[in-house]
């Protein structure tokens, strides 16, 4: 029922009242792709660009591949690129390879671990009963098969561990947030950065956390000015 009724006030351009459904559903019911996804419409379309972002960071974190939430994120993402973020020929590379590497979900990279495991697995143990002939040969080509792709899976997984519990990203929530040098309002204002703005947590304080840009840049805002994703 919650979720007729916000997709009816979505559909007649309602789109706070949606958002608090979708919000609702996603508070209650744990999160989803498809509920991340509608809540970032609706999050946009009323002019909560900061939400937005956070929701479609969240839904491509679980559906990397989903059309609708990459576009959307590719736009959302234009919309707050800052002046100095543009990329080095170093940053595209390593953007491209982190793209392939976060394509699949945290999810869907552990089943392939699983797999591979298997594969490597089945052959060790062809080969440790001394079967011969094509089997042999099979049980080798499973070994060497399975071996590489566990070192190359288990990387992805790293990878995405190191990310989704080592490093905290959060998106600014609140128009044009001045960042301070230190963690109190008596401090000097070092950069102002924009709704929308994705930005790495370093450091939390009480109220305060200090954030960094792409671009090493840092400095203190209010946690309420910060939502993780």
């Amino acid at each position: 029922a919650t979720f007729r009724s916000a997709n009816e006030a979505y559909g007649k351009g309602e789109y706070k009242v949606a958002l608090q459904g979708y919000s609702q559903l996603l508070s209650n019911d744990g999160s989803s792709a498809g509920l991340n996804y509608n809540a970032g419409c609706a999050a946009l379309k009323a002019g909560e660009l900061g939400h937005a972002v956070v929701c479609f960071q969240r839904a491509s974190r679980l559906a990397p591949r989903d059309q609708d939430i990459r576009d959307n994120l590719e736009f959302v993402q234009a919309l707050t690129r800052l002046e100095d973020q543009e990329e080095s020929t170093g940053n595209i590379v390593f953007n491209y390879i982190a793209k392939l590497v976060f394509s699949l979900s945290t999810h869907e990279v552990s089943l392939l671990q699983l797999v591979f495991l298997l594969v490597f697995t089945l052959g060790a143990v062809l080969w440790a009963v001394g079967v011969s002939g094509g089997l042999r040969r099979g049980a080798i080509m499973f070994v060497s098969a399975g071996l590489l792709m566990l070192m190359i899976n288990s990387a992805m997984l790293g990878a995405h561990i190191y990310r989704y519990s080592q490093v905290t990203e959060a998106v600014i929530i609140q128009d044009d947030a001045e960042a301070l040098s230190g963690p109190g309002e008596d401090n000097t204002r070092v950069l102002v950065i924009p709704e929308g703005t994705v930005v790495r947590v370093r450091e939390s304080r009480g109220d305060w956390a200090l954030v960094s840009l792409p671009s090493g840049r840092s400095g203190w805002l209010q946690s309420s000015q910060v939502e993780e994703i």
